[in-house]
């Protein structure tokens, strides 16, 4: 049963269609590209750390003399979250 099928030219046709994808399957992950796409994305999050502390400690000297521009981006930035009072409470908190 299973020598009729493969022999079919149906069966070889497909083979031959697919052969290229299976390939480039094999090769994807030989390569290791889902740990090298990992590893990427984690020393993206940290290369980004120490650049939003900066830009946040930057933006705190700035604004300590502008109170009022200090509150309103406070409050916008609250704002944009879900309007869940237990996650603006703790946003707030946070600010």
């Amino acid at each position: 049963m299973m020598d009729s099928i493969r022999s079919s030219a149906i069966f070889r046709r497909g083979q031959r269609r697919t052969k290229p994808l299976c390939h480039f399957l094999d090769k994807f992950l030989n390569d290791w590209s889902m740990d090298l796409s990992a590893m990427l994305a984690y020393n993206l999050l940290i290369a980004l750390l120490p650049t939003a502390v900066a830009l946040f400690g930057t933006f705190g000297l700035i604004l300590k003399n502008y109170p009022n521009l200090r509150d309103e981006l406070k409050n916008k930035t609250i704002d944009l979250f879900p309007s869940d009072n237990t996650t603006k409470a703790g946003i707030r908190q946070v600010f």
